[in-house]
């Protein structure tokens, strides 16, 4: 039951990501051309398909996308509550699905994150395309924290404190995405 139940959270986790990496390479307005941009499409939009015949986008809001990452939490919660027998309150059944698009999207920067720094520290990947991507991904998160904290011999700190404050955060919202919400 639990390998079931792991491996039923790991595909759910990657579509969701993919599905939150989709909205967020719309957000951006990330050429089509682009590989990244064509990974996602290829593997999501068999779910997101219908449901944008109903929920158009709007703005940089890629509203289709978004909603079928949260039914696929929505999904991920029933399977969840059925096959552990956790106690789910109705707040949170509610909060959970939220709180799981959350969760992924607080894991996709991470990643995102940690392979922009690996990939930083490589002098041929500097000049990659997919460094460029990568940088335009992660920068509208990491230059606020530039902001307040300055390099230190050439040396970026933001990435630290944006990887600190992601787990962080995560150690509030996983028990939320697990749907333990006591009121």
């Amino acid at each position: 039951m639990s390998l079931l139940f792991q491996l039923i959270s790991m595909v759910t986790a990657v579509l969701g990501c993919l599905l939150i990496l989709r909205a967020y390479l719309w957000s951006l307005a990330i050429s089509p051309r682009d590989p990244l941009v064509a990974f996602a499409w290829k593997f999501t939009d068999w779910l997101v398909r219908p449901i944008a015949s109903a929920i158009k986008p709007r703005g940089v809001w890629d509203l289709p996308t978004i909603a079928a990452a949260l039914i696929i939490a929505v999904v991920q919660t029933l399977i969840m509550k059925e096959m552990t027998g956790f106690p789910v309150t109705a707040a949170g059944f509610v909060i959970a699905p939220a709180a799981l698009v959350l969760r992924w999207a607080i894991e996709l920067v991470s990643w995102g994150v940690i392979i922009y720094c690996v990939m930083s520290f490589m002098a041929r990947s500097r000049y990659s395309p997919f460094f460029a991507l990568l940088h335009t991904l992660c920068n509208p998160f990491l230059s606020p924290i530039r902001r307040f904290i300055p390099s230190i011999k050439g040396f970026d700190l933001s990435p630290i404190v944006l990887f600190i404050l992601l787990n962080v955060a995560l150690h509030f919202i996983i028990p939320l995405s697990h749907g333990m919400v006591m009121f």
